[in-house]
Parts: C-alpha cells; sequence; structure tokens
C-alpha cells in the first residue's frame, strides 16, 4: 500500500478570488474588514468556485485527505476570531509575535470572548465536503497560537485565556464532528515557539480542544516551525531546532492521532521519531517557502531515512505547511512531486 497523502490548510488563492490575505498584503486585517462587508452573495459564489477548483486540483494529483484551500480565510487565525465577540479589529495593537519574528497591528480583546454563533465551521466543511468524495479536513487555530496571533487587554493571564479558548474551540469541533467530519485538524505551530509553556499548559488545552469527540473521528494537530515573510525569504527566523524534541514525548501520549511536523526545510534528526510510538507522523517533504521543485528522488530518499525508525503505517505524506504563499503553478509542481505515490520498502 502507498503512503497515505494531505495537505496541511491553506492554497494560493486565485487572481479573481479579491480575499484580502496575509500572503498579498501585510494590510490584510484593514483591507479585510472592507473587504467582508462587501455583496455576501457575489463573494460566496467566487469562494465556492475557488474551494472547487482547489479540491479538485488536489484530488486529481491523488491526494488522499484534503483541505477547502481556507479561500475564505484572511489567515488560518484571525478568520476564526473574528467569529468571536469581545475582539476589536478596527482599534489593533502593534505587538511582537512568534518570539520577534513577526511584528504587525493585531486586533484586541477588549471585553469576554464567546462564539457570535455556534456551528459556520461545520456549514463550510459540509459544503466543500459535497464537491468531493474524498475526505476533507477542517482546520482552526490552537489556544496559545490564538493568543499569540492577537493583541490582549483583558484577560491578562495566558493560562486562563487558552483554558477559555480551547473550551470554544471544542464547541466548533464537537459541531463539525456532529456534521460528519472525519479528519480535525488544530494547528498550534507556536508550541514550538514556547516549548515549556507548551508543556505547563499549551498541549493540555490542545487535548481539551478535542474532548467528547468520537473515536472514529481523526484528531490532528499542526507544529510547523515558521513562515517567512516572502517567498524565498532566506534569513527569516524559526523556532529552535531542539524544540520538537522537548515537546514530542507529551504531544504522543496526549490523544492525538495525526502529528504533523515540519522536515523538508530542515531535517529534523532521526533521534526525534523515536518519541512518537503512538501516533501517526504527518511528515513535511515539500518546502512553501521556497519556490525550488523538490524531486521525487529527494522525497524518496528522506522518506526512506525516516522510515527506518517509524513503521509504514504509522507516516504519512504532507507539505512542510499552507500553500498560501506560492504560485498556483508552483503549489501544482510541488503537490504533483508528492502525488507520484511513495511505496515503503
Amino acid at each position: 500500500m502507498p503512503l497515505t497523502t494531505t495537505v496541511i490548510g491553506s492554497f494560493p488563492k486565485p487572481k479573481y478570488l479579491q480575499t484580502p490575505d496575509w500572503f498579498r498584503t501585510q494590510n490584510y486585517i484593514k483591507d479585510y474588514n472592507s473587504y467582508a462587508a462587501q455583496d455576501i452573495a457575489e463573494r460566496e459564489a467566487l469562494v465556492e468556485k475557488a474551494t472547487s477548483e482547489a479540491i479538485t486540483l488536489q484530488c486529481s494529483i491523488g491526494v488522499d485527505i484534503v483541505t477547502d484551500g481556507e479561500m475564505r480565510r484572511e489567515n488560518y487565525v484571525h478568520y476564526f476570531c473574528r467569529h468571536l465577540d469581545g475582539i476589536d479589529f478596527e482599534n489593533l495593537t502593534t505587538k511582537s509575535s512568534r518570539g520577534g519574528a513577526w511584528v504587525a497591528d493585531l486586533p484586541t480583546i477588549t471585553s469576554d470572548i464567546r462564539l457570535k454563533g455556534h456551528g459556520w465551521m461545520a456549514s463550510e466543511w459540509k459544503a466543500a465536503q459535497a464537491m468531493t468524495e474524498r475526505p476533507v479536513k477542517a482546520t482552526l487555530p490552537g489556544p496559545m497560537t490564538i493568543i499569540n496571533s492577537i493583541a490582549d487587554d483583558f484577560y491578562h493571564d495566558d493560562e486562563k485565556l487558552g483554558s477559555l479558548l480551547a473550551g470554544l474551540l471544542n464547541q466548533e469541533i464537537l459541531a463539525l464532528a456532529a456534521a460528519g467530519c472525519k479528519y480535525i485538524q488544530v494547528d498550534a505551530p507556536v508550541l514550538v515557539r514556547f516549548p515549556d509553556a507548551a508543556l505547563h499548559h499549551g498541549i493540555e488545552h490542545l487535548s481539551k480542544c478535542f474532548s467528547g469527540v468520537p473515536d472514529d473521528v481523526t484528531r490532528c494537530i499542526h507544529i510547523c516551525c515558521g513562515y517567512p515573510l516572502y517567498l524565498d525569504q532566506q534569513d527569516y527566523i524559526k523556532a529552535d531546532p531542539d524544540a520538537y524534541l522537548k515537546i514530542a514525548s507529551k504531544l504522543d501520549s496526549s490523544g492525538f492521532d495525526h502529528i504533523s511536523i515540519e522536515d523538508a526545510h530542515r531535517h529534523n534528526d532521526l533521534e526525534l521519531f523515536h518519541k512518537f510510538k503512538q501516533s501517526k507522523v504527518v511528515l513535511g517533504v515539500l518546502k512553501i517557502a521556497s519556490s525550488q521543485i523538490e524531486t521525487v528522488q529527494q522525497v524518496k530518499q528522506r522518506l526512506e531515512e525516516v522510515l527506518t525508525v517509524l513503521p509504514a503505517d504509522r507516516l504519512i505524506v504532507a507539505p512542510d505547511c499552507g500553500l498560501g504563499f506560492l504560485s498556483e503553478k508552483q503549489a501544482l509542481e510541488k503537490l504533483s512531486v508528492m502525488g507520484s505515490r511513495f511505496y515503503p520498502l
């Protein structure tokens, strides 16, 4: 049997889709405020077209577990935050995030946060799932990553806020499960920026996100090491290379079915894979911050190295992270390499 393949989340948005996002403009938050006020029906029609095209592309290449390409989102964090009361998207606060890798004007928590509605993610997922017979994975941001991507002018207690966010995320995740979604992914890259906080409370909050989820739903978490500011940037700040090693054992024992990690941009020490004794590892084999196209032989060689440690039934193939910085042509060429189907020896 070939190794299972999946993607992480975002796809390059087609030119006709005017969704402002952080891959296109530094002013994506303010620009999205104006975009969201435009005609809903016209915007939805274009989003559905772009979503269908992204899903069709993934299926044509042979990706086993697909996503909707996140065509509605300005980024994977703030789109979810727009569905919460208590967060101000008009009066922004300048903040340094990701351990200093990113400085931006961010939305601000100004009062108690709560869901504006319930089940909106399930509705979006059902629309995407209706476009294909292959399973569509739903993606949400994790508590620590949300906290690091907004400014808090109300709680001033990350642990308390993280637990509250985990409860809100859990409501949407349970609605997704009830709607029939079998693959639910929580994106938590900030865990490797702050591994001590991850061990103290961050991983516990991730587990809380999936509380009560039925056993037939695959609990996925994605933890990459950071995006550049632009494609082919060479000097951007990434998480410490030892961060995965610090948190791997606790992640593995916390009930997650799939643990998605970055490996193409910077190969991990094979010792890391010894720490995953229960979970399946979703291994990044494509660089999402580089326009250079990997070869089938390069990917195959790395998979064979990892398979000396992990059994084939616990290894899944994916890009390092979302593909939003790439052009449509580059994304297609990279995924075509991954879609060559890799068989364990």
